[in-house]
């Protein structure tokens, strides 16, 4: 760990545009380049350690295929060993820098994933019992730095007692062949971290919920629809892990890892409704946080009836468990 009382910043004097070609890792905010180094510095604590630090330069898409959204920015991340800290700057004349500080107990979920050159990572968090979002969007060259950074905010998090669920717990390394698909695979065994115990896994098809608007000749109707996409779930003591691919792309061209920290989950419900002579499954998830805003919905299909009757069960299964720190 290098102290904070470091007071020489290694890029001091230079000014970035925000356009370099790498993403990079350092380890301390000090030696990021730009605004990102004093504004990190400044926010530190001496209680806490720093982990990991990122640099990300702006790049042009501010959409992704998952509907995850970001302003066109550089970014600094700092990741101790109980926040996140990130700062964006859009270099843009007149519009300051922002900083923003997410603690981890505050968040709920993350995303990471990519598509071809650009890849994503996104924090679901609660701010004063609002759900909001922190998105970066980055060059995929840069991916491995982040999912580093979000396998020491797993370190961190709470596990859960699964010896209720009557499952064999395995390390990631003993139980990662169990994953059918090879891209997924890949994808989920970047962001276990360590002693992280998995216990279930299986392949279904990802339903996403879309609203056509249907014309008549008299009015305009709204209809739900599906579209489709394949998926691997993968549980274990700390999360609720899902690698989805992308509607309308070539399959493992863009894949999104949606993961749910267990310790923040309140309940979860498995309902079974029909479609189009189909079964399909939906988990209503809620958090213990105060959060204004409904049940978190993942719907899929096409699961085996093991895994149908551990689904159903899970949400008494959870309210079970007695939360321990590893």
């Amino acid at each position: 760990m290098i102290s904070k009382t470091k007071t020489k910043y290694t890029w001091e004097g230079w000014e970035s545009s925000g356009k370099e070609d790498w993403v990079f890792s350092v380890k301390h905010p000090c030696e990021l380049i730009g605004v990102h180094a004093k504004l990190i510095d400044a926010q530190l604590r001496e209680s806490e350690k720093v982990e990991c630090c990122i640099y990300s330069p702006r790049v042009s898409s501010t959409s992704t295929s998952f509907g995850l959204k970001a302003a066109e920015s550089s970014s600094g991340v700092c990741v101790t060993d109980k926040r996140f800290i990130i700062s964006n700057n859009k270099h843009i004349k007149g519009i300051e820098p922002t900083l923003s500080s997410i603690n981890f107990e505050d968040v709920l979920y993350f995303n990471i994933g990519s598509a071809m050159l650009l890849s994503w990572f996104s924090l679901g968090f609660v701010n004063h019992g609002e759900l909001n979002r922190a998105t970066i969007i980055f060059s995929s060259n840069g991916k491995h730095h982040f999912q580093k950074a979000l396998r020491v905010f797993k370190k961190h998090s709470l596990a859960i007692n699964t010896d209720d669920f009557k499952l064999d717990s395995s390390s990631p390394a003993a139980f990662i062949h169990r994953i059918k698909d090879k891209i997924h695979r890949d994808y989920l065994k970047t962001l276990l971290s360590d002693q992280e115990k998995c216990l279930l896994t299986f392949s279904c098809r990802y339903l996403w919920e879309k609203i056509l608007n249907k014309r008549s000749l008299l009015k305009r109707k709204k209809q739900d629809a599906y579209l489709i996409s394949k998926a691997t779930v993968l549980l274990t003591n700390k999360a609720f892990m899902i690698a989805r691919d992308a509607v309308e792309h070539s399959i493992g061209t863009s894949v999104d890892i949606f993961n749910i920290s267990l310790d923040k989950v309140k309940s979860i419900i498995l309902f079974e409704e029909n479609l189009d002579s189909e079964k399909i499954y939906k988990l209503k998830i809620s958090f213990n946080e105060e959060v204004k805003q409904d049940m978190l919905d993942i719907s899929f299909t096409d699961i085996d009836e093991e895994t149908r009757i551990f689904l159903n069960n899970i949400g008494g299964l959870l309210e079970s468990t007695k939360k321990e720190k590893y």
